[in-house]
Formats: structure tokens, C-alpha cells, sequence
């Protein structure tokens, strides 16, 4: 779904929500009873908005999240509500049936059917999707991307700029990369079932889906950007953009959070027929009123008799770049860096036409980075400049 909204002229705000839902059986007609399989992916648009600035914490305090507290404190009670809805339930026949007994297998805290809903409930907005282990359309939140241009309009605005643009877009995606159903699964009713343990054989409460891994993948690109053009063509960028990939594995019992930090200014300058060797080269006017007929055919025409609009564009780009990568432990409630680091970059180039088959480039480029973890790597610093010729025959 899209929707494009204008509330004011150059104010545009676009909506999009979707949901996309693939599944896939497998039926073996050769066994008894002819054992299906079935598996999928899911993707669908949501809200992360209430965590998104959340402090990841540091070295000094254990990286300590507020929010995975509450993830976490909050299992065993999504744990009792899906106990509740095997009280009273009885095995099916191939169990040899009987009344429900926690004893002999109770819900597992560390399962998808506890973790999913509660991992939603705690870094998400969707409300009412209650155990669900897939959202539904109901639970569908959209995204956005806005974008104005009115304040070149302005009288303050427009002595100084030809164009102002400020742009604003955000994006967060649930995703269950891919799933199946397990083999030994029973249904009890309404997609509640049973499955074997692996360790004792005993039957363990379960939905039919085997599910590993979660995410959410979230960006703001950008949280804010301002895009400018002076009336001199002196253009200028300023961007700020976050991302943050939580990924919710129930393999290994982890939350793996991933978070990028990106500051990006840029400015450039085009200086028009810019004649640096000053050859003085005798410029040939037509009249006023063939130019405005035929200005097209007259450019074409230089071009021809070997005119050249020597043009010199001038590129400035700084950029800084924090990056950390989080592994937290759900069953001991700790938090560790696994990688990370800073990177800041400088970068400059200059190209001029030489001739009309030759451009000459000069460009110096810096990076420096520096490791999150001083045992993982070491800190680098590299240059890289120089002058390119570029020889066109086509032209």
C-alpha cells in the first residue's frame, strides 16, 4: 500500500506499508498417512520508533539496555500465557493420549511460541498481535519518506539559495528469514500441537512451526538531510543516518544487535569555462536572434569546429562512521561487543577538460579507522592521492 500526501505545496510525505508472505508444501506420498512439510518466509513493515535512540551502553556498564531487560524479564510471563492454553488439552492418539501434564514436558521459556511475541512486544509498536507467532494485517505499520522545498521560496531564502531540500526517511522491517514445520509435530486443536523431545521422547507443547531466527532491520536514510544550492552554484549536503539490525535467534538463545552512526558532509563547486592556461582563444558572437532560434544547433555546431566548454568541478566530502555489533546472552542477561569501530573519511577531487578528447582529475582520499575492540584489530590510517588522465576516442 502507498499513499503520497501534500498537506502544504513541496511538503510531501509518502506512506508505504507492506507484507509479504511465501510458503511452500511438501507431500510424500510413498509413507503412511502422506507426511507433509511445509516452510515459508515472512516480511512485513512495522514500527521500532520507541527504541531507536535507546543508549547501547558501554564497557563500564556491561552495555546495559533498558529495553533487553524488558525483553527479557518479560518470557516467563508470555511463558505462562501459552502454558494456559494447554490446561486441560489431551494428547493425541499418537502420544497415547491422556490429559495435558506439565510434568512430563512443559512449554519451553526459550522457544519461538514465548520469544517472538515477547521480542515484538518489547522492540516494536504493533499492538494486538498477542502470541502470534506471524503478524497479521492488522498488525501492519507503514513506513515513510518526507521531503520539502518550499524555503527557497521565502524571501529571507531566495537572495541566497536557488534551492534548499531538507529530506527525512525511515524504514523498519520484521522478518522471519525462513521457517518449517516440524516433522514430528501433532495437532491437539486450532494450531495448537505437540512435538517429540529429542532428549527423553516425551511430547512438549509447540506450534507447528520451527522457527530460528527473527530480525528487525531498521534505518533511518537520513534521519535528516539538507540538500542546497547557492546562487553562485556552491552546493552543499549535510546528512545524519542511523541503522540498527537486531537479530533474535533461538538456536543459540542470542540477541545480536548491530548499529551504524553516519554524519556526511559534502560540498562541490562547478566553475563554467574556467580557462586555465588563458590561451585567448577569440570567441566568435552570432547574432541575438539566431542564438534564441537555433541554440541548440549553435552548441552543436561549436562542438563541431572543435569548441570546448572547459568546465573545473571542485568535490569536498567528509564523512564519520561509528559502527558496534552486540551480542546479548538470554539466559545469563549479559552483554558483550563482538566488533566495532569508528571511521572517518576525507575526500577530495578536482577534474578540468583539457582538450575534447582529454580530462584531467587530481583527488586525495583519507581514512582513518579505529577498532571497537583493540584485541580484534589496530587502528589504520590511509592516504591515497594522485592525477588521472582520461582519453575519450568516441568523442
Amino acid at each position: 500500500m502507498r499513499v503520497t500526501l501534500e498537506p502544504f505545496r513541496d511538503f510531501k510525505i509518502d506512506l508505504t506499508a507492506s507484507r509479504t508472505e511465501t510458503t511452500s508444501r511438501s507431500i510424500q506420498y510413498m509413507y503412511a498417512g502422506n507426511p507433509t512439510t511445509q516452510s515459508g518466509t515472512l516480511t512485513m513493515t512495522t514500527l521500532s520508533l520507541g527504541t531507536a535512540f535507546e543508549s547501547q551502553g558501554d564497557a563500564n556498564n556491561g552495555y546495559h539496555s533498558a529495553t533487553f531487560d524488558r525483553f527479557v524479564g518479560s518470557l516467563e510471563k508470555y511463558r505462562g500465557l501459552v502454558e494456559a492454553r494447554y490446561q486441560g488439552s489431551t494428547y493425541p492418539a499418537a502420544y497415547g493420549g491422556g490429559t495435558y501434564n506439565p510434568a512430563n514436558g512443559a512449554v519451553n521459556k526459550y522457544s519461538a511460541d514465548v520469544m517472538i511475541p515477547a521480542f515484538l512486544n518489547a522492540y516494536t509498536s504493533m499492538g494486538g498481535n498477542g502470541l502470534k507467532l506471524f503478524p497479521t494485517l492488522r498488525s501492519l505499520l507503514p513506513n515513510w519518506t518526507i521531503r520539502y522545498s518550499g524555503l527557497s521560496r521565502l524571501p529571507f531564502f531566495e537572495t541566497l539559495f536557488k534551492s534548499i531540500n531538507i529530506n527525512h526517511a525511515y524504514r523498519s522491517i520484521f522478518a522471519i528469514g525462513s521457517y518449517q514445520s516440524y516433522s514430528t509435530w501433532q495437532e491437539y486443536m486450532n494450531g495448537l500441537g505437540f512435538i517429540t523431545d529429542a532428549t527423553t521422547g516425551n511430547p512438549l507443547p509447540s506450534s507447528m512451526y520451527n522457527i530460528s531466527q527473527v530480525s528487525i532491520n531498521e534505518a533511518f536514510s537520513p534521519l535528516l538531510g539538507v540538500d542546497v544550492t547557492l546562487q553562485n552554484d556552491l552546493t552543499a549536503r549535510l546528512e545524519y543516518r542511523q541503522t540498527r539490525v537486531l537479530s533474535l535467534s533461538m538456536t543459540s538463545i542470542q540477541l545480536n544487535e548491530a548499529t551504524s552512526k553516519d554524519w556526511v558532509i559534502g560540498i562541490g563547486y562547478r566553475i563554467n569555462n574556467f580557462n586555465l592556461f588563458n590561451t585567448g582563444t577569440r570567441r566568435v558572437v552570432k547574432s541575438k536572434k539566431k542564438q534564441n532560434d537555433n541554440n541548440q544547433n549553435d552548441n552543436n555546431s561549436t562542438n563541431k569546429n572543435g569548441g570546448v566548454n572547459r568546465d573545473l568541478n571542485l568535490r569536498l566530502d567528509m564523512s564519520y562512521r561509528q559502527q558496534a555489533s552486540l551480542t546479548r546472552d538470554i539466559a545469563s542477561l549479559s552483554s558483550a561487543a563482538s566488533s566495532g569501530n569508528t571511521a572517518f573519511k576525507f575526500s577530495f577531487m578536482g577534474d578540468y577538460t583539457l582538450s575534447r578528447l582529454v580530462t584531467a582529475s587530481l583527488y586525495y582520499d583519507l581514512q582513518i579507522n579505529s577498532p571497537l575492540l583493540s584485541s580484534g584489530s589496530y587502528p589504520t590510517t590511509t592516504h591515497d592521492f594522485g592525477v588521472s588522465l582520461k582519453l575519450s576516442l568516441t568523442r
